[in-house]
């Protein structure tokens, strides 16, 4: 064999005698923490902003264990947001963003995640929003391509919406900042 070519019999022998790799997350995976985006073993980072009371649900599941479940207690509107102020790292950059959401049937909720772009110092360098269609019983996908602009380094999001009355229910699961490179 001459130097710097293998043949498929010794590239076969050095590959199978290596470890196996480990790697800790894929490039694109999402920038929000796992138990944010899942709700798997608790609240992740999300809190209650106003009008609300939220709660971990195996009843409010889209995929897995458990969603969040966002009870509104107050008139004109509602909201969630991060209690990690600047919010998760991210770069600039394509991004796709996306959530599932389901609400109170015959009400006309909608949910709107805001998804803020931010600098080193934790300034928002622009925000983006998506909203969803009138949500019924059944899940929706709600689902945007983004681009953070030059200087991002951490990505903020909040899940809000301008309708709902005391009783009202939102479940949110599956929710996604995915790197597109």
């Amino acid at each position: 064999m001459s130097p710097g070519r293998w043949s498929m019999l010794s590239l076969v022998a050095a590959l199978t005698a290596c470890d196996p790799a480990i790697i800790d997350h894929a490039p694109t995976s999402n920038l929000l923490d796992a138990e944010t985006a899942s709700l798997e073993t608790g609240l992740g980072q999300w809190s209650a902003w106003y009008s609300t009371e939220i709660s971990r649900e195996a009843t409010a599941a889209r995929d897995g264990e458990a969603g969040l479940r966002v009870a509104v207690t107050g008139p004109y509107g509602w909201g969630v947001q991060l209690d990690n102020w600047p919010g998760f790292a991210a770069s600039p950059g394509a991004h796709r963003v996306s959530f599932w959401a389901r609400g109170t049937p015959g009400h006309s909720l909608v949910a709107q995640m805001r998804v803020g772009w931010r600098d080193a110092s934790g300034e928002e360098l622009q925000s983006e929003q998506l909203s969803s269609a009138v949500l019924s019983a059944e899940w929706v996908r709600t689902a945007r391509e983004l681009t953070a602009p030059p200087g991002t380094e951490r990505v903020w999001v909040e899940v809000t919406g301008s309708e709902g009355a005391p009783g009202d229910v939102i479940d949110l699961d599956v929710l996604v900042v995915q790197a597109l490179r």
